[in-house]
């Protein structure tokens, strides 16, 4: 008995869109993330940013502060102008240090320019401040009322604010 032959899953065509479905997750993953904008390179620049204490290593990472990268320049950013100086002479030191880490020539060439509010990509970002407590305001005595006038539609308001009763008030 002979079965019929059917293309493989990753021979099927999508009806609506005419192109292969992908089979992996991996080419899944990889069509949505194209969709929303995301690429291998910016997922790798990404890791760059994350990692960046680790390929600058302990003695540049905390002068050197990423930036971002335009068109093949890696952005880097530092605290004042001496640091500035130091890192323009370690240039190419930051240049081959992120090349290495992205695996290939990715940058061709330094930029460096003072922070200056700037945005750090190596910073994580930092959760939102925790929310200021303000002082209780201390329990109502309704010790005012001793000297309000009992007939005072303003006494009588304070008295229930305070739960308390009017001086004159003869309750039994």
């Amino acid at each position: 008995m002979k079965q019929p032959s059917s293309p493989s899953f990753r021979q099927q065509r999508s009806k609506r869109t005419g192109q292969e479905a992908p089979s992996l997750a991996a080419d899944v993953l990889h069509t949505v993330l194209a969709g929303l904008g995301g690429d291998e390179t910016r997922a790798r620049l990404t890791a760059l940013w994350q990692c960046w204490p680790i390929v600058m290593g302990p003695e540049l990472a905390p002068l050197a502060m990423p930036l971002g990268q335009h068109k093949g320049i890696l952005l880097i950013g530092a605290e004042d102008t001496m640091i500035l100086q130091e890192l323009q002479l370690q240039g190419s030191e930051l240049l081959e240090r992120a090349n290495a880490f992205m695996g290939e020539d990715f940058f061709c060439s330094v930029r460096l320019s003072l922070v200056m509010g700037k945005t750090r990509l190596d910073l994580a970002p930092s959760a939102p401040p925790a929310p200021i407590r303000l002082p209780l305001p201390p329990p109502l005595s309704g010790m005012l009322l001793a000297q309000m006038d009992a007939s005072s539609p303003v006494a009588r308001c304070y008295a229930r604010f305070a739960g308390k009763p009017l001086p004159t008030d003869n309750k039994q």
